[in-house]
């Protein structure tokens, strides 16, 4: 049976239909049906069966500290976090063994190496992230990080194919880590889709800025 409507609320703290809440929050609207059922998130049914969730109460959700959407912490370093996970498999493909290694000097793979981190650090925070104007920062670093690689990368004289293929080469070890690190969370479907399509977005975001600032030599 439907749940009666609460008590009236202030104009400035509405209700809100399961999109606009689900866009608030950023998780998939089966995952805040799910909050609401127990308790995390305080809501009603209305008499013709459509959830309404209190904007207040999903703001504080939001806020709250130490918070991650999907679960994805932040990159710590620690061989148990997402970064971890990213090294290992990065190594198990054998990097030195790529062509576009040979080109470069020690030092300039290690400089690649670092903003290789950097960037994917970016996308990972960019992920978790839940402010919206946290997400559009980071998003935007990791451009900027991606059109510095390209001039890098030109300067150096590697081809822009091969520093395409040696951004893509990192790129499949993150999206990877990404839905292993949420199976183990035993996470919805839906959960492991959207954040990997919202990675996959941003890498490529980063991937059109380091070919926009490429300079054929």
């Amino acid at each position: 049976m439907p749940d009666q409507r609460p008590e009236k609320r202030e104009p400035d703290d509405p209700w809100l239909a399961l999109g606009a809440a689900s866009r608030l929050v950023g998780v998939g609207p089966d995952t805040l049906r799910r909050w609401a059922d127990s308790g995390k998130v305080e809501s009603f049914t209305t008499p013709g069966g459509h959830r309404r969730f209190l904007r207040s109460s999903l703001e504080a959700m939001v806020n709250a500290p130490r918070r991650h959407r999907y679960g994805v912490e932040r990159l710590t370093g620690s061989a148990g976090t997402i970064s971890g996970d990213v090294h290992r498999r990065v190594v198990r493909g054998d990097p030195a063994g790529q062509p576009w290694q040979a080109r470069l000097t020690a030092e300039q793979r290690d400089e690649f190496r670092r903003w290789g981190q950097k960037t994917f650090q970016l996308v990972l925070d960019y992920v978790s992230a839940r402010r919206r104007s946290e997400r559009e920062l980071l998003l935007a670093e990791a451009e900027k990080m991606g059109g510095l690689y390209g001039e890098e990368a030109s300067r150096a004289g590697m081809p822009l194919a091969e520093a395409v293929e040696a951004f893509l080469y990192y790129r499949s070890p993150v999206l990877e880590a990404i839905a292993a690190h949420l199976r183990r969370r035993s996470a919805d479907i839906s959960d492991v889709t959207a954040a990997h399509r919202e990675a996959t977005a941003a890498i490529d975001q980063v991937l059109t800025a380091l070919v926009s600032s490429y300079r054929a030599t």
